[in-house]
């Protein structure tokens, strides 16, 4: 399928101006958050409740990634992952530390103020899907 094909609003038929064209891009841009991480669950909490009752599960994940064939270098990245709702009640027994999982979702970021009034964001993914691709627990 091409780009016209796809995005019929783009095509030069239905607009003129380039600057009409990068506007309506950049108003689909939000849309097109997506996100898929694959890690290492290293720590989880409890399900929790938020104020309204709805549960919600935090993972923190880990990330190894080989730079280069040539070079020993790996870079770890930590990423913070909610789950909602359904998704996160059906994950609640299932999710160790330890397994390996692939995370889909989109980003999202968390707001916080610091002692001295400063304010900070937090870049996290917020799961749509989570599949569990390894799991720690042995069954005797």
């Amino acid at each position: 399928m091409t780009f016209q094909e796809e995005f019929p609003e783009l095509s030069d038929t239905k607009m003129s101006e380039t600057a009409d064209r990068k506007q309506v891009l950049l108003d689909m841009l939000p849309g097109l958050n997506y996100a898929v991480v694959t890690g290492i669950i290293k720590r989880r909490k409890a399900l929790a409740l938020t104020r309204s009752g709805i549960p919600v599960l935090h993972i923190l994940v880990e990330n190894r990634l080989k730079t280069y064939f040539d070079n020993p270098e790996t870079i770890v990245s930590e990423i913070e992952v909610d789950a909602w709702g359904k998704l996160a009640t059906s994950l609640d027994e299932k999710l160790h530390p330890g397994d390996a999982i692939l995370i889909e979702g989109r980003l999202a970021h968390r707001k916080t103020n610091d002692r001295t009034g400063g304010t900070h964001f937090k870049t996290l993914l917020r799961a749509r899907r989570i599949q569990l691709i390894f799991n720690t627990e042995r069954k005797a």
